[in-house]
């Protein structure tokens, strides 16, 4: 028989809603140690992968974005050139890619050259003032930022005005290729090169000029919006100070609506933006996809990014799942 003067048996409704509380909070930390468990995993994994296919010569291949983004993908993990006794793939892939500036301070092998040249820059970027070779890496990304500036003042027209396209005398423009150019300029300036702030806005002005009546942005003005080029767009209106830009919040909204899936276009240009533009991606996404081998597969929507091959699919999932580590400052608002 219960004693009278015992506390019930049953709990109090309080009580159970605590320790239920309590019981969610240790759950979701827990899966949040074990997602993070497993993304390291997965972007270790894809790291050795990516340093297994890297040439004699430090270069991965004959295409300058295809070089740059590797290294990328090691800084945006934590890595850093510089390291005795200098010869770490990023020491070696520095070399290689500093080898091949041109004159007029262009990096042109391959591909649509303003792709190239934007990532080569932003790497450079990236990689100022970690390295012994900082002395040269400096005036290379001096002269890098001045053909990119250069680009940008050829006359293209009210529509078009602001923007890059694929080569430096071009006299259109569209937002793919200047979201790279902005992200470039943005991590030139933070060491120490000149990038006049009149650029920038300019730069901005055409991001707004893509935007979609429905809060997407395309790939020029007028152009149907898609989660790639919405989720940039957030990171160029950011980067180019555009920050407290009502079209941000519009994006944003856009992209609730329309999340990234693995049946998005350009699926790992849209998973790399919209982790660093820190709007709705769900990780599992690439941890279900990856390889055995530690590389990532072409996407079913992924159009040219699937003639990149491994090498661009890989670089792009690393930079995703690396996004919140913070290690690349031109990323940070």
């Amino acid at each position: 028989m219960l004693d009278p003067h015992c506390a019930p048996c049953n709990p109090k409704p309080a009580v159970l809603h605590s320790a239920r509380m309590k019981l969610l909070t240790v759950l979701g930390l827990l899966c949040s140690v074990v997602a993070s468990f497993a993304d390291t995993n997965a972007v270790e994994r894809g790291l050795v992968w990516l340093r297994t296919q890297q040439r004699a010569n430090g270069s991965w291949s004959d295409n300058a974005a295809l070089n740059a983004l590797p290294m990328l993908a090691m800084l945006s993990a934590g890595q850093t050139p510089g390291a005795r006794p200098y010869t770490s793939p990023l020491d070696r892939g520095l070399r290689f890619l500093l080898s091949q500036q041109d004159k007029d301070g262009a990096f042109t092998a391959g591909g649509s050259m303003m792709y190239g040249h934007a990532l080569a820059t932003l790497l450079l970027a990236e990689s100022s003032g970690m390295t012994r070779d900082d002395r040269f890496i400096h005036p290379a990304l001096q002269r890098a930022v001045t053909l990119i500036l250069k680009a940008q003042a050829v006359e293209k027209g009210e529509f078009h005005d602001g923007g890059w396209r694929y080569e430096p005398t071009s006299t259109d423009s569209d937002l793919s290729v200047t979201v790279w150019q902005i992200t470039a300029l943005k991590a030139a300036s933070e060491t120490g090169v000149v990038v006049p702030r009149a650029a920038m806005e300019r730069a901005g002005r055409y991001i707004k000029r893509c935007e979609h009546p429905s809060g997407g942005f395309g790939y020029q003005p007028g152009g149907i919006p898609n989660e790639s080029r919405t989720a940039a767009a957030i990171i160029a209106l950011r980067l180019s100070g555009w920050w407290k830009d009502p079209a941000i919040g519009r994006a944003q909204r856009w992209l609730e609506r329309n999340p990234v899936r693995w049946e998005s276009d350009y699926f790992y240009h849209a998973a790399s933006h919209a982790a660093h533009a820190n709007v709705r991606f769900d990780d599992k996404l690439l941890l279900d996809h990856q390889n055995a081998d530690g590389s990532w597969p072409a996407a079913p929507n992924s159009h040219n990014e699937a003639k990149s091959g491994p090498l661009y699919s890989t670089s792009m999932a690393v930079l995703a799942l690396t996004a919140r580590w913070n290690y690349l400052p031109a990323f940070m608002e």
